[in-house]
């Protein structure tokens, strides 16, 4: 599942929407959130999120949620070598991300781009 997207894959799922089972495979199959669990960090209600239909796109600011959580999840997939080991980093307590967990941190733009910075720092062999 993990690949890294790039700004035009994002900006083309964005224009077309997320539906809510692309949603679930990745929130529930990958990541073992639940909708109570997710929407919190997305920014909207779990019965928003149970009230939609398989082929029903979600939110907006859930869809940039979970493509945030993508592009983090295939980098993350790279550094670490599998998407499991990349699963336990991105719900992981980190202490460059204030004590949150990446997934955390992908409730703002600006947390998506420190999530993305400590993988390159990662990456890079600098303490992150």
């Amino acid at each position: 599942m993990a690949n890294v997207l790039n700004p035009t894959d994002c900006r083309a799922m964005l224009g077309r929407g997320i539906r809510k089972n692309e949603y679930s495979d990745m929130v529930h199959s990958v990541l073992k959130y639940s909708d109570r669990d997710f929407a919190r960090i997305a920014g909207t209600s779990a019965r928003t999120l149970s009230r939609l239909k398989p082929e029903q796109n979600v939110p907006a600011q859930v869809a940039e949620v979970v493509i945030s959580l993508l592009r983090a999840l295939g980098r993350a997939t790279e550094i670490f070598g599998s998407e499991e080991n990349a699963v336990s980093w991105l719900k992981r307590k980190n202490t460059v991300l204030g004590g949150i967990s990446p997934v955390e941190a992908m409730q703002t733009r600006f947390g998506a781009e420190e999530v993305m910075d400590a993988l390159g720092r990662i990456e890079y062999g600098v303490y992150s």
